[in-house]
């Protein structure tokens, strides 16, 4: 039974929830198929000892990388033309400047430390951790992907020397001193995502029983509580 003294917030559309959740599966299933192709862990078996299905696990693993790679860069992408464009869903400013907010930090971390309510209500989107955690994901999100299609393309030489792609990345690679750094930065990063997965979840959950708003099941439901 939904108390009187709270009316339901309309927080989150339907593009935005679909996002989150694309890229939340993607991210996992990037992330175990990506530990799969550094160090595999099954099916290791030599040509003809076992089925042929077993022998080309490798390739269907990186079959599935691939296929969920470009659905997180459409995801990405996608993400980065609502930050700036929606009607309903910009947050760019919130993205960028919030986590500049001196004067909510203690207040946000206290929540979090102590899952308490914030005492004072959090006008932007997003509060200064947030606001920086969000950030910092969106920049790892496209150095990743930068990082992963630079790998994608690392076999395609051909008698007439670099591709195209090749070509259009490698100002990347030469940023960061070869492709073996670049490989570092990949595998740096899917570890990045790894830890803002775990704090993502402590800090809505925080948020959640500190504050009492629903905030977990509203990226399902869409609605967030507020009071009156």
């Amino acid at each position: 039974m939904i108390d009187k003294k709270v009316k339901m917030h309309y927080r989150w559309t339907v593009a935005r929830r679909l996002i989150h959740w694309t890229t939340f599966i993607c991210i996992a299933v990037l992330t175990f198929t990506g530990f799969y192709i550094a160090h595999p862990f099954w099916f290791i078996y030599s040509p003809g000892t076992r089925e042929a299905y077993n022998t080309f696990a490798m390739a269907d693993i990186r079959f599935i990388h691939f296929i969920f790679a470009f659905i997180f860069i459409s995801a990405i992408v996608l993400r980065l033309y609502y930050a700036f464009f929606s009607r309903y869903d910009a947050d760019w400013k919130s993205l960028l400047f919030e986590w500049f907010n001196i004067k909510e930090w203690k207040i946000v971390l206290a929540n979090y430390l102590t899952f308490k309510p914030y005492g004072v209500p959090i006008k932007s989107k997003y509060n200064p951790l947030q606001s920086l955690f969000y950030f910092l994901f969106i920049i790892a999100c496209i150095l990743q992907i930068i990082s992963g299609l630079v790998m994608f393309t690392m076999g395609q030489n051909s008698i007439r020397g670099m591709s195209f792609m090749q070509k259009a990345l490698y100002w990347f690679v030469s940023m960061m001193g070869g492709y073996a750094h670049v490989y570092d930065l990949h595998r740096f990063l899917t570890w990045f995502f790894i830890v803002f997965f775990i704090g993502h979840v402590y800090m809505i959950l925080a948020h959640d029983i500190g504050d009492k708003k629903g905030t977990v099941s509203s990226m399902i439901s869409r609605y967030e509580a507020e009071e009156k």
